[in-house]
């Protein structure tokens, strides 16, 4: 299904469907250079503790397809017989540790580029160290507004990030409300005073004021803390009139906000608008599978089951995700072969090779363009057009524009079917029709 959203005055057609992703991570791998040279990439990731279930996945798949670029003869007209090496420290998701080891992978490893730090905490710790460095940053696995520039000036430029952005999202999540749903005159936002929720905010408001409709609805927004459904009464209750409810926040304050909307007979049966961090069925609470409750909506980025003949681009993404299953059928060192079934279905790990896809875009470029390999060629190559994102759409980062993906998909979650053992889903919907 096709979908058309205005975005900043202007209509935009919306081509992604698929899966969300939370904050994405790798770990290391290191193959040996060749005598042609090496690529050396690095990154810090956690593996162990809250987000092991998202680097363990990431981290397998990104070792084997190193492995794989390295050996198949597809790639090696991109590696121009240099090796793909990757450095990679796990910062046990303390931010103060990431910042030292990009530090040390900028100033001691003296990586070419960085390629998908994960979480917030390494963003924010070494911002300075990543808008300053000059060193490529390609792909970041949060959607943390640190990252975000309008535009990118000097070395914020070499910041290339991919993963859908809180602001940006918060843009497209007013659009939805507007254009969605019938009659929309009251949006009612629940936020959380954190940075996902704050970002996501300031995208609507920044979407909120480029409608210039005589008639376009009114905003409530209402700041939670909690993960408390019983403590945010008030606030559900203040938008409880609301045509449209948005949950503006991560998992945790979305669940809460959620039970409290159920608790409240008129903001029950409302539509709720959500980020695409909670489009996992295991994110859902058990209340939204009862009769009566409203509809949980949100954003999505990435596909891998569309009809390959519904244009070039859904072509392309059918031809990323076979690759992406040849090389976890194709791996005897880091995948299990209990799990390769469930791997062609994990974000995480399809979320490495999107990074590194992106990444070894730029690199065809220069190879094409003739262009020696430096930073500064590289981050030439990335502005120069449209970079189609694997399994995904594409960005943009001509003229400093770093506000990640600029397009999304709508899906609604869908329950189980009762008296089965189902999970429920999410399913691509335009509620218009």
């Amino acid at each position: 299904m096709w979908y058309e959203y205005i975005f900043g005055g202007f209509m935009k057609r919306l081509f992604l469907l698929g899966l969300a992703l939370v904050a994405l991570a790798f770990i290391a791998c290191t193959p040996k250079g060749s005598s042609g040279g090496e690529i050396h990439i690095g990154a810090t990731i956690t593996s162990e503790g809250a987000y092991a279930a998202v680097g363990v996945p990431y981290g397998n798949f990104y070792r084997a397809f190193v492995d794989y670029v390295n050996q198949a003869p597809e790639y090696q007209d991109i590696l121009k017989g240099r090796t793909l090496r990757a450095t990679i420290y796990d910062d046990k998701g303390d931010g103060a540790a990431g910042k030292t080891y990009i530090e040390r992978l900028i100033n001691d490893d003296k990586v070419f580029a960085l390629v998908a730090i994960l979480g917030t905490w390494n963003v924010v710790a070494a911002k300075n160290e990543l808008e300053t460095s000059g060193v490529p940053a390609v792909y970041f696995g949060t959607g943390s507004s640190a990252q975000m520039f309008e535009p990118a000036v000097g070395d914020e430029r070499f910041m290339m990030g991919v993963q859908p952005l809180y602001k940006t999202e918060g843009r497209l999540m007013y659009l939805r409300a507007v254009t969605s749903f019938e009659n929309v005159r009251r949006i009612g936002v629940i936020y959380f005073t954190a940075d996902d929720g704050t970002s996501l905010r300031d995208g609507i408001e920044t979407q909120a004021a480029l409608d210039t409709r005589p008639n376009k609805p009114e905003i409530i927004y209402q700041p939670i803390s909690s993960t408390d459904a019983a403590s945010i009464g008030p606030q559900v209750a203040a938008v409880q009139n609301a045509d449209v409810i948005i949950a503006a926040g991560n998992q945790a304050y979305f669940k809460a906000v959620y039970a409290a909307a159920y608790a409240n007979s008129l903001a029950r049966a409302k539509p709720m608008i959500t980020t695409y961090v909670n489009a996992s069925p295991t994110n859902i609470p058990t209340e939204a599978v009862n009769a009566g409750a409203g509809g949980i909506y949100s954003a999505a980025w990435v596909v891998y089951w569309e009809d390959a003949n519904t244009s070039e681009e859904a072509a392309r993404r059918q031809r990323d995700y076979a690759e992406y299953c040849k090389i976890v059928d194709l791996d005897t060192r880091y995948i299990p072969a209990s799990e390769k079934e469930a791997y062609k279905v994990n974000a995480y790990a399809m979320s490495s090779y999107i990074a590194l896809k992106t990444f070894l875009i730029g690199i065809q470029r220069l190879n094409d363009s003739g262009q020696a390999l430096t930073a500064a060629n590289y981050l030439k190559v990335m502005e120069s057009e449209r970079v189609p994102v694997a399994i995904s759409g594409g960005v943009n980062y001509a003229g400093g524009n770093r506000i990640g993906l600029d397009a999304l998909a709508f899906v609604k979650y869908q329950p189980p079917v009762t008296g089965t053992a189902e999970n429920g889903t999410f399913i691509d919907v335009d509620p218009r029709g």
